[in-house]
């Protein structure tokens, strides 16, 4: 990833034993920290979780997207992280989020079934590309979530 702005997708696992009401203060945290850093380094992104993955896109300058990342592996909620593509790309396809997110909602449970994962979503039988299209079309289309101005509504269901 070369070029001035890079795309990278990754996903993880959840690693903590968060339920409920502090599961809730994890994600914000994590909602309310990535829009803030976004923001202050010029990135956009999308993340989605279903209480067991996070599937996450970064878009921006190369060194923001790699301390990102480097950041994201030394955080404890995040396990077994696998990057799956981080390429050079001539424009941004999150561009209206600084991070746009989605939870386990009915849409996602029907995009999973129309991307062939009826079965839940496992993101390691997804390409780079096809995670990358899966998360844009969650957060372009679960308008509740997808809005860095809506971060105090962002619980998972």
């Amino acid at each position: 990833c070369s070029s001035d702005l890079c795309r990278l997708v990754y996903y993880s696992k959840y690693n903590m034993n968060s339920r409920g009401d502090a599961l809730a203060k994890d994600l914000k945290q994590i909602l309310a920290s990535s829009i803030r850093d976004n923001s202050d380094r010029g990135m956009t992104g999308g993340l989605i979780f279903n209480r067991k993955f996070f599937a996450q896109v970064l878009e921006g300058g190369h060194a923001a997207v790699t301390q990102t990342f480097v950041r994201i592996n030394a955080d404890p909620r995040h396990k077994d992280i696998v990057l799956a593509e981080m390429e050079p790309v001539s424009e941004r396809l999150f561009g209206a989020w600084a991070m746009g997110y989605a939870g386990d909602t009915e849409l996602f449970k029907k995009l999973c079934a129309e991307h062939g994962h009826a079965g839940g979503f496992e993101p390691k039988c997804m390409s780079g590309p096809d995670l990358i299209a899966f998360i844009l079309a969650l957060v372009t289309n679960e308008e509740r979530f997808a809005s860095s101005q809506k971060i105090a509504e962002a619980q998972p269901e």
